[in-house]
């Protein structure tokens, strides 16, 4: 009889609780559903407004990736020419810093020259002479043109007049001058002829 007795309440507390659980699951069956009432499908105006802003934004980026990509390409066009410009620039310091060893080569051969010299010390001066000059050659410079041609300011430094001759005429040159890539690293000084007797 307690046996019995028993079951039925477990029997009762079972069925209370599956009353519960049912209430619980319809109260939120009812909140879906006003939360699905409550919540409207967009305008198909809004739509258009929304997808309008979506494709500003998109141009948008796509000018700042543009943009980016440019300023880059800039950058990089800058840089390999600033990066060219320095190795010029150190060329031409160097030849320059080489050019009253390649004037002093010069005299000694000239000297030798004028003596009567011309001994196996001489021809090794040209030949050092002759290597060196190669050398700078190779790196772009060149004499500037100034025996027997019109005085150019541009390329050479009168330092004296002589009477006589084509006026402006060089008469003589008494120290060479060289360009590298163009550009004068150093002006012959020449003597010019005046033209007048």
């Amino acid at each position: 009889m307690k046996k019995k007795g028993k079951t039925m309440k477990h029997h009762q507390e079972e069925t209370v609780s599956q009353e519960n659980i049912n209430v619980e699951e319809t109260a939120t069956n009812e909140e879906v559903n006003e939360t699905t009432e409550t919540t409207e499908m967009p305008t198909q105006e809004e739509w258009a407004e929304a997808l309008k802003k979506c494709v500003e934004e998109r141009d948008s980026y796509k000018d700042m990736m543009l943009r980016a990509q440019a300023e880059f390409a800039n950058f990089k066009r800058r840089n390999a020419t600033v990066r060219t410009d320095a190795y010029d620039d150190g060329v031409r310091e160097t030849i320059f810093a080489i050019l009253p060893i390649i004037d002093n080569l010069e005299l000694a051969i000239k000297h030798a020259t004028q003596q009567g010299d011309e001994g196996p010390m001489v021809e090794g001066v040209r030949m050092t002479l002759r290597l060196l000059m190669d050398a700078m050659g190779k790196l772009g410079m060149e004499e500037v043109e100034s025996e027997g041609v019109m005085f150019d300011p541009e390329k050479h430094n009168a330092i004296m007049r002589q009477p006589g001759g084509e006026a402006d005429m060089i008469a003589e040159v008494f120290q060479k001058g060289y360009k590298v890539k163009d550009k004068i690293i150093r002006y012959a000084m020449v003597k010019v002829f005046s033209g007048e007797e």
